[in-house]
């Protein structure tokens, strides 16, 4: 492959990279008790989300 050939397999990729460093974020934030937002969840069940105001 070229660099000027396209690359079909990353888009697929990035919606499951995204989820899974939610999925970590979720676990870190557990273990040390501290909240955990629905958007942070919906995330990490790969839903599209749309972040709060006050995070934007």
């Amino acid at each position: 492959m070229t660099t000027t050939e396209k690359r079909t397999d990353r888009p697929a990729e990035r919606p499951r990279a995204a989820a899974a460093a939610a999925r970590a974020s979720i676990a870190r934030r557990e273990r040390s008790g501290r909240k955990v937002s629905q958007w942070l969840r919906g995330s990490a069940e790969a839903r599209p989300t749309t972040l709060p105001a006050e995070l934007t």
